[in-house]
């Protein structure tokens, strides 16, 4: 069910911001400029109908009876520590204070909510002088940077390729990958640290069919020598594979792979890695030559793409290697930036 919200705008200057109405999607759409990003168009997800579920608060600026933009403001599950924060303005009206307006008026809407008194997050183009000026401007410092990079096919040659009894492919429902991923996933989100977890929680959230998972890889290296059974070995590194859904239109099959907020991690890049894997990866223990031999062991016929953020130290010393060969390239980047309370 919808929440019951005022229906009398507040008005700042000549700018009146009011709850979100039916309708307003189509109005934003007149407006607002194509998405130019799979990070950009996961966060317009969020103007949308508010709700419980996630909790979803949503405020629509209007200026001589025409919508000139929307803000957002939504619990994000996976990392309750900080809400979401979304603004976006019609290009024309930008400079004109709607924005900040909205931005306000969007973080006032946390008041008597489960979201009153958490810190901000919000997405934006990496690079973007005129979106990071505005969030800079009012208080926003970057978090970290998120790069999708595409790996080409054959990038990393032979390295792994003569240790095949070291791969274990296996389901995403496997213990072993779900307790690697756990500890992987806690460990790289430290500056932004996620919610406490069951094993099945994390499984659910990240590692089932509905979170788009439909295979995994384990790197399980014989340490001794000796023989010894593959699943009682240590995992040092893992692949997890998401599903591209075949689709004409790229837009929406971004949209569909975008998973803000419910899941607010993954926004594969899927302009120019269509004929790629999409792949989380992750080194378990921290030995970059492991995640090296994996990766190149999923890559020998097929590129693929992968997200590595600043956090993510082994996993962004493969991809700097790869960058500086000439063998990946940067499909997009974005930054993330968050608002804490003061004190």
């Amino acid at each position: 069910m919808a929440p019951s919200t005022p229906e009398k705008p507040r008005m700042t200057g000549s700018v009146a911001i009011r709850p979100w109405r039916d309708g307003d999607d189509r109005a934003l759409a007149q407006v607002l400029p194509d998405p130019g990003s799979p990070a950009q168009l996961a966060a317009r997800a969020l103007l949308r109908e508010p709700g419980e579920s996630p909790l979803t608060r949503t405020l629509v600026a209007v200026v001589d009876s025409v919508v000139v933009g929307a803000a957002a403001i939504a619990a994000s599950p996976a990392h309750p520590g900080r809400a979401w924060i979304h603004v976006e303005v019609a290009p024309e009206e930008r400079r004109s204070g709607v924005g900040s307006a909205l931005l306000e008026a969007a973080a006032a809407e946390a008041s008597g909510t489960a979201l009153d008194g958490l810190g901000l997050r919000t997405r934006i183009v990496a690079g973007d002088p005129e979106t990071g000026a505005f969030a800079h401007a009012r208080g926003f410092a970057d978090l970290f940077t998120t790069r999708i990079i595409l790996i080409d096919a054959g990038a990393l040659g032979a390295a792994g390729l003569e240790r095949a009894e070291d791969l274990q492919v296996i389901d995403t429902g496997s213990v072993a990958l779900t307790q690697a991923f756990a500890g992987w996933y806690e460990r790289v989100n430290e500056l932004d640290p996620a919610a406490p977890m069951s094993i099945g929680q994390v499984n659910t959230r990240f590692l089932s069919e509905a979170a788009g998972a439909h295979g995994a890889a384990l790197w399980r290296p014989d340490v001794d020598g000796g023989g010894a059974d593959i699943n009682k070995r240590p995992v040092t590194a893992f692949a997890v594979s998401y599903a591209q859904k075949p689709s004409e239109d790229a837009e929406v099959q971004a949209a569909e792979a975008s998973v803000v907020p419910e899941d607010d991690d993954h926004v594969f890049a899927l302009s120019g890695g269509e004929d790629a894997t999409e792949l989380t990866i992750g080194s378990v223990d921290g030995e970059v030559q492991d995640l090296r031999s994996l990766v190149a062991r999923l890559s020998v016929d097929t590129p693929v793409v992968v997200e590595v953020t600043d956090a993510m130290e082994t996993e962004s010393a493969l991809v700097e290697e790869l960058l500086a060969s000439g063998s990946a390239r940067i499909l997009t980047a974005y930054t993330t930036l968050v608002r804490d309370p003061q004190g």
